[in-house]
């Protein structure tokens, strides 16, 4: 698909509004690169990298430092994995994070293992501020051909479960959302997706398709991919994205790791963000060198998928506008 001249100036003014910061506003931390699923648009079945969970020590390592330099930066403990797959292990950590001040937590899941044991309750009392389903699918046979592996209909039933328990609660946090990554096989079954979802409480959110840096099997028919346009990658500036072995990588769609600034095992996520490697690659970013690139970046054309649309859901009040991501500007309008 050739880029229009609309999303060029979105991409532009999104650009316009990267900043310089002395610590990462978004850590993503992959407290697991073991999955359950076989997404059609997902390169993790294809993954070279080892598949485990993040040992305890180091969590806990790199939990305690955000804690102490920066405990409203927006924390996801998950990458290119299902967290939901660590066990009661997961709530643990999740638990540890909240007690330790961290104000912005998120946690993605694609719901196959939310109707265990007491799943349900521990997440919504472990302190997330959002928790988002990866759905993808409206019509059961749609959500099956993409998400493989996942029965729709026991997915979407926990789904329904969690969101009436919330309700039952009385609870503002966690902001339930409910993503569909639109590409060619669902994009006729937003409206129908939208409208369910929302009847039941939920925030939905919709987001473009990723090619996951162009390095596997997954084509996102949704981005250029000759383009001579290109705007600095925020995810590259913004995100720093730890894999499960500790090593920091360009940005949490580089999911083989390719480009790696460092590992927090033996080293400060603080000196990492601020040595001349990674601060070379936001450099090089910001002034549009693309031929100064890593590898990885040169042919990725994700930047182009950034930003999202949050359809507001009126019924949730002004609690959603605490759960945004840290780029939501509440000056801009948003469809409602």
């Amino acid at each position: 698909m050739v880029i229009s001249e609309a999303h060029k100036e979105k991409l532009l003014v999104i650009e316009s509004k990267l900043e310089q910061y002395i610590f990462p506003p978004q850590i993503v931390i992959e407290t697991t690169s073991v999955c359950n699923m076989k997404c059609v648009h997902c390169n993790h079945k294809i993954m070279q990298r080892p598949k485990f969970h993040m040992s305890d020590t180091l969590y806990r390592k790199i939990i305690d430092e955000i804690a102490l330099i920066s405990p409203a930066t927006e924390v996801w403990p998950t990458f290119y994995g299902e967290a939901f797959t660590l066990g009661d292990a997961l709530f643990e950590r999740l638990r540890y994070a909240r007690d330790k001040g961290l104000r912005k937590l998120v946690l993605n899941s694609n719901g196959k293992l939310l109707g265990r044991k007491d799943y349900i309750d521990q997440i919504l009392t472990c302190g997330l501020k959002r928790f988002i389903l990866s759905l993808d699918g409206f019509k059961k046979e749609t959500f099956e051909r993409i998400r493989v592996g996942g029965d729709r209909d026991k997915i979407y039933a926990n789904v329904e479960k969690l969101l009436a328990r919330k309700k039952e609660l009385g609870l503002e946090f966690p902001i339930i959302q409910c993503q569909f990554s639109a590409m060619e096989e669902n994009v006729s079954e937003v409206a129908d997706f939208r409208a369910f979802w929302e009847l039941r409480g939920a925030e939905v959110k919709v987001r473009n398709m990723l090619s996951w840096t162009n390095s596997g099997d997954v084509v996102a028919h949704n981005l250029d991919y000759e383009t001579d346009f290109r705007i600095a990658c925020p995810w590259g500036n913004n995100t720093m994205a730890i894999h499960a072995n500790g090593n920091i990588v360009a940005c949490a769609v580089d999911y083989e790791g390719h480009f790696v600034a460092g590992n927090a095992q033996n080293e400060s996520l603080a000196s990492i963000w601020q040595n001349e490697h990674y601060t070379k690659l936001r450099k090089v970013h910001k002034e549009h060198r693309w031929n100064d690139l890593p590898e990885v970046c040169k042919t990725c054309p994700d930047w182009q998928a950034v930003g999202a649309e949050y359809y507001e859901n009126k019924t949730l009040g002004e609690a959603k506008e605490e759960a945004r991501p840290f780029w939501w500007d509440k000056s801009e309008n948003h469809e409602s």
